[in-house]
């Protein structure tokens, strides 16, 4: 009797004893693990984001100012700044919007969707072509994306998810506009306060045409040009010493 409760008493402690070299072996891996993490490179900055497929519309009214994270709180704006990675003076050609990880992204105007995929700095990006008002947006450091070059976007759908891929402090939406004639770029603001306006002219009969006009040309430029379902090619935006705070004109 007395070897069967010494057997079973080894056997319980055999499997405390184990429970606790395995508890320990976590905390050493995870201790190790704060050490070292901060002495590479940020594990967001080789990210390459992964597709996920939505094909969300959210309903926007018509004359209500939107972000492409909704009503997003503006966390850093366009223009000459001290760079939050760097600590140097550089050029910042969007405008950063807070956001939480995964938050989607909305896409502001009926548009065609031009690349897709690692993009420099900017991490994981979204770029749509929209005929009207010609011009381009970046959506940038997303975690993930929901559409893929050459499929046409509506005002309102989803087109990606908020993340911190990129050079990055945090998770946030970086947000380009490039205008596509003359790759000037566009004060975001500016912009987003005008696309209410954008939205009613696309009902008159003279910017459907332009913007049929301007689709047609792009797709025709657009055929000459290599197709891939990803974009790596690692490219980062210029940096220009200028923007264009003047709203695009339409039929260019």
């Amino acid at each position: 009797m007395w070897y069967e409760k010494s057997v079973g008493l080894c056997k319980v402690t055999s499997v405390v004893r184990k429970a606790f070299v395995q508890r320990l072996i976590l905390a050493l891996a995870a201790a190790l693990g704060l050490l070292i993490l901060p002495s590479i490179p940020s594990l967001a900055y080789y990210f390459e984001g992964y597709y996920i497929p939505c094909y969300l519309i959210s309903p926007m009214q018509d004359d209500q100012v939107y972000t492409p994270v909704g009503l997003g709180q503006v966390t850093s704006r366009a223009g000459f700044r001290k760079h939050p990675v760097t600590g140097r003076g550089d050029f910042h050609n969007g405008v950063d919007l807070a956001a939480h990880l995964n938050d989607k992204v909305y896409n502001l105007l009926d548009g065609m969707v031009t690349r897709v995929g690692v993009r420099g700095n900017l991490g994981v990006a979204v770029e749509v072509y929209h005929p009207y008002p010609n011009i381009r947006t970046i959506c940038g450091h997303l975690n993930a994306y929901s559409v893929q070059p050459g499929m046409w976007v509506r005002r309102g759908q989803v087109i990606g998810f908020a993340g911190s891929t990129g050079r990055s402090t945090g998770v946030h939406l970086h947000y380009t506009i490039i205008k596509n004639d003359t790759n000037q770029y566009i004060e975001p603001m500016t912009y987003l306060l005008q696309v209410p306006d954008y939205v009613k002219a696309l009902r008159m009969a003279t910017t459907q045409a332009a913007f049929k006009r301007n689709a047609e040309a792009f797709k025709k430029k657009q055929a000459t040009m290599p197709k891939t379902a990803v974009d790596k090619d690692e490219e980062d935006l210029p940096e220009g010493d200028e923007e264009e705070s003047k709203a695009p004109a339409a039929g260019k």
